[in-house]
């Protein structure tokens, strides 16, 4: 994977780096016309987004994060 992706960074830096993946498809989008660009930005964003969510579960469920 992608070094911006890979399990030992934080979830805080996967979770921006989804946001840039969103602000590429943007560009591209305005660029090329396509929506195609967004959506897989939008895409990549959900997944980086899934281990800031399990993070934050974790800590209210009082346990330690698993990654």
């Amino acid at each position: 994977p992608a070094p911006l992706l890979r399990r030992s960074r934080g979830p805080l830096v996967r979770y921006a780096g989804g946001l840039l993946c969103v602000m590429g498809g943007a560009g591209l989008t305005a660029a090329t016309g396509s929506m195609l660009p967004l959506a897989a930005g939008a895409a990549v964003a959900i997944l980086c987004t899934a281990s800031l969510v399990e993070s934050i579960m974790a800590r209210a469920a009082g346990r330690r994060s698993r990654r």
